[in-house]
């Protein structure tokens, strides 16, 4: 299976199987087990559970916008080459360039306007022009991978986007302008070198899953409980402390905290 459909349905599945649980669990777990140490920041790995089940909100609700990209994937065309999406550049909605070993993108990239899905994961690109923001319609991004040292502000310009990767680059710290992107379902940071997160998380109202993992964080913002549909914080591998931690777990109570000592 293709890294992008998989990396998207398994997100879908992420969201569906914490919303499952949580409907079937009516109490808060009190076991507590430690989970395996990670190997490699540079590809993050499935952490085990904290023991904790998230706990559904009363008003948290299924985000029915992630389920019409999940059918939008299914049936797309899918194009792996740009070259091949130029041609016919207004139908194209799926590109998959993930390890094409570029190095740049093109300005002709803006004239896919009806592209929804985007993989370039695992390239040496280092930015992104600016004809990038022409992507209006694009909900999901994956970035992963790259070399990129800061956040391509292009991409920030992009308000309806749902899904952003942007795992394993060398990023030292999210610009204010990715806090305005607040239709984000699923944002991913892992792999990257930050050593903190803004208060201004609080604005990505819609956020349900949030992947931190493999940073050099030490702590948390309070602000991150205002997130009421935040489903799974990810902050494996970071190094946060123990009491930090349960100061953490006890702030986002209705969250699924998965970390490791």
């Amino acid at each position: 299976m293709k890294r992008i459909l998989f990396r998207l349905g398994a997100s879908a599945l992420l969201f569906s199987l914490a919303l499952s649980a949580a409907q079937a669990q009516s109490v808060k777990s009190t076991g507590k087990k430690k989970p395996a140490q990670a190997t490699t920041a540079a590809q993050p790995q499935p952490a085990a559970s904290t023991g904790k089940p998230a706990l559904l909100a009363p008003d948290r609700k299924p985000d029915p916008e992630m389920g019409v990209l999940d059918s939008l994937q299914k049936n797309a065309k899918r194009y792996e080459s740009l070259e091949d999406a130029l041609k016919e550049p207004e139908n194209v909605q799926l590109l998959d360039l993930h390890e094409k070993n570029l190095t740049a993108l093109p300005p002709e990239i803006g004239k896919l306007v009806n592209l929804h899905t985007l993989s370039l994961y695992g390239n040496k690109l280092t930015s992104l022009p600016a004809e990038f923001a022409n992507l209006k319609k694009l909900k999901s991004v994956d970035l992963g991978k790259n070399d990129f040292t800061q956040v391509p502000l292009a991409v920030t310009k992009i308000s309806g986007l749902k899904v952003l990767y942007l795992t394993a680059n060398q990023l030292t710290k999210i610009p204010k302008e990715v806090f305005t992107l607040n239709n984000l379902a699923l944002l991913d940071f892992g792999g990257n070198r930050l050593t903190e997160l803004s208060p201004d998380i609080a604005k990505m109202t819609k956020l349900r899953l949030l992947n931190l993992r493999f940073n050099k964080l030490d702590k948390i913002p309070a602000s991150l409980a205002k997130l009421k549909n935040l489903e799974m914080l990810q902050i494996n591998a970071n190094p946060i402390s123990e009491t930090e931690l349960r100061k953490i777990e006890t702030m986002l109570r209705t969250t699924d905290v998965r970390f490791n000592y």
